[in-house]
């Protein structure tokens, strides 16, 4: 990759890396990375350090891990119907008088 790029392409991002680009956007969202667009230029750009946190981020991904202890286990949704329940029907109120 050379040095002496201060911005690169998402193109040339990918190849510098090693991913192809629907990865690309997944490391670019989870390390909260800008793209930046230049005036009569079409493409979206990455600055040079953040590909080099891609590339640490791809080798080291336990470092890219948020701390499990703080988030549940499952997410629990209660159902929206017991089996217990009669189904209620259209023009039905809560307590079934019609």
């Amino acid at each position: 990759m050379p040095e002496d790029k201060e911005f690169m392409t998402l193109d040339e991002a990918a190849k510098a890396v090693g991913l192809k680009r629907p990865s690309l956007y997944f490391y670019i969202k989870k390390l909260s990375i800008q793209r930046r667009y230049f005036p009569n230029n079409r493409h979206a750009w990455i600055a040079h350090t953040d590909v080099e946190r891609i590339r640490k981020a791809r080798e080291r991904p336990w470092e890219l891990a948020e701390d499990t202890d703080k988030r549940p286990a499952l997410n629990v949704i209660a159902p929206a119907l017991s089996l217990k329940q009669k189904p209620r029907r259209a023009g039905e109120d809560t307590k079934g008088n019609s």
